[in-house]
């Protein structure tokens, strides 16, 4: 598909287990149940995703073929068969943790005997590689102590990510993306560079797409980083959590935005903070602050846009236009604008926190179905007023 004849864009922001608050969201707008839409269902024909974004758009993408509608509804049943926690299981379809003490008390662990002795086995080699790395390292190291004693601490190797890629590989089919006629962006971030990294349909091929996919996914300091080729990658909501530009840059003129964490005003303050409470509504606020400045760059090319119109109509502008076009002028000659159309913004939010501090990855069924069934009535009552659309 060529991206600059695509108009309308899906773009799916990162929040590891809340991505199935987007699920949600999705099933009301292709099944034309939104006054978003005007009660018309949605058919997107670009898709841009960071983190479970990218997952939740590359699985769309790749079942599109029949219906959008078959696509989500497919979507969900992956969600709440093969992703989330369900009894019966041993575990969800993203990751483990290590020598969880839980797992040996845990029923459905103990009725998966097999599992658990291979989990164990595993677990045994992997922390034992981990204590040995980590005690050389602290004792060849020249670092002062207390940097020594931090850099004995990485949570990342004590997840277990292995049920995540087993995941992929049994989901997507990369030749299904690649031909797709619909415009698939994967946000990543390059993490020696610190600069984004974007894939796309054509990467689909010899397990690069579904690397890509776990590169946008890889929550520092929880996921390992991706290495792809010489680079190594990870997480896209580093630099782009919801990535606007990209889709805009792909030719769209409408774009439907999924967030997937709360405006900061909607989490209450605790009267007691801890360190976590207090550094994840930090995280909260430098995100809602980006995708505000994303929103009025938005807002900024409408003006200039009307401001050009206008004055090949009347020959005329009034200083406050001035002011608007000289704002983005930059952006649009260095960009050609002719290349520029007026952009069209609907945004949807959670209306609460979804789950506790740890929520993003509470991957258990009934949270899962909760988080679903969140998605459809936001969907449902969306107020673009309330929810600062770009109309």
């Amino acid at each position: 598909m060529n991206p600059a004849s695509a108009r309308t864009a899906l773009v799916l922001s990162g929040g590891g287990a809340y991505g199935a608050f987007g699920v949600g969201v999705m099933k009301v707008l292709f099944a034309g149940r939104s006054p978003a839409t005007a009660y018309q269902p949605l058919c997107p024909d670009i898709f841009s995703g960071t983190s479970v974004g990218a997952l939740n758009a590359s699985i769309i993408v790749s079942e599109a073929r029949e219906s959008y509608l078959a696509a989500v509804s497919r979507l969900e049943q992956i969600w709440l068969d093969s992703i989330a926690d369900r009894p019966g299981g041993c575990g969800n379809g993203i990751l483990r943790f290590r020598a969880n003490p839980a797992d040996l008390v845990d029923l459905n662990c103990l009725a998966n005997p097999v599992t658990l002795a291979r989990h164990i086995a595993d677990d045994a080699l992997s922390l034992s590689a981990y204590l040995l790395s980590r005690t050389a390292n602290f004792l060849a190291s020249s670092a002062a102590l207390e940097d020594r004693v931090m850099a004995l601490v990485n949570i990342g190797d004590f997840v277990d990510t292995s049920p995540y890629y087993a995941l992929l590989r049994n989901l997507i089919d990369e030749q299904k993306v690649r031909e797709s006629s619909l415009h698939l962006v994967i946000t990543t971030t390059d993490w020696a560079a610190g600069r984004v990294r974007y894939f796309y349909n054509a990467d689909f091929h010899d397990g690069l797409g579904i690397h890509s996919i776990m590169a946008s996914t890889a929550i520092p300091g929880i996921f390992p980083p991706v290495r792809i080729g010489r680079d190594i990658y990870v997480d896209g909501g580093v630099v782009e959590n919801t990535p606007l530009n990209s889709a805009i840059r792909a030719g769209a003129a409408e774009l439907h935005v999924i967030y997937l964490d709360p405006k900061p005003s909607l989490i209450p303050l605790m009267g007691e903070a801890h360190t976590f409470n207090t550094m994840l509504r930090v995280y909260y606020i430098m995100l809602a602050t980006k995708m505000d400045e994303d929103i009025e760059t938005a807002r900024w090319i409408n003006a200039g846009l009307d401001v050009v119109t206008n004055f090949e109509k009347h020959q005329t502008v009034s200083n406050s236009a001035a002011r608007d076009f000289i704002r983005v002028a930059g952006k649009l000659v260095a960009g050609d604008i002719t290349k520029y159309q007026r952009l069209r913004i609907h945004r949807y939010f959670p209306e609460k926190m979804l789950g506790g501090n740890l929520g993003m990855l509470d991957f258990d069924v009934d949270s899962i179905a909760e988080l679903v069934r969140e998605g459809e009535r936001v969907a449902l009552v969306h107020d673009c007023e309330e929810n600062g659309c770009v109309l």
